[in-house]
């Protein structure tokens, strides 16, 4: 019987083993984006909003885990994996601080529906749409 992939084929790396911190710091973007990652929370009133909007909606967020740069296919930058309740950052297509402050901004904004909402992503297509809106 074939599995739903709700998308995961644009995410390769969610189904492999993790490597380990020297492969991933000095073989990959890996490093440049925990870095660029931190910077946009520290300093994106954006996502300094949205986060502590969640906190008030009883979903705190903690950078190691809610969040993962990984590798991805195509031109995808990124996304929010609601099975895990993560935000995955496309380390190897996001190249500036300007792209990944709207990535994160972005996937914010569905982790926070997420929370906030309890969004049927996969079979209410309107709440989709609400949240990409």
């Amino acid at each position: 019987e074939e599995e739903d992939d709700f998308g995961y084929r644009l995410f390769p790396d969610r189904n492999k083993k993790p490597q380990s911190f020297l492969v991933r710091s000095l073989f990959t973007f890996h490093n440049k984006c925990q870095l660029m990652l931190r910077m946009t929370l520290e300093t994106n009133p954006y996502a300094q909003l949205l986060l502590e909007a969640m906190k008030q909606s009883g979903c705190t967020v903690f950078n190691d885990r809610h969040f993962s740069c990984e590798n991805c296919d195509g031109c995808v930058s990124g996304g929010f994996d609601s099975a895990t309740s993560q935000i995955v950052l496309c380390q190897n297509n996001i190249r500036h601080q300007s792209h990944m402050n709207r990535v994160v901004t972005h996937e914010l904004i569905h982790a926070f529906d997420h929370c906030r909402a309890h969004v049927d992503w996969f079979k209410n297509v309107k709440h989709l749409a609400c949240s990409e809106v």
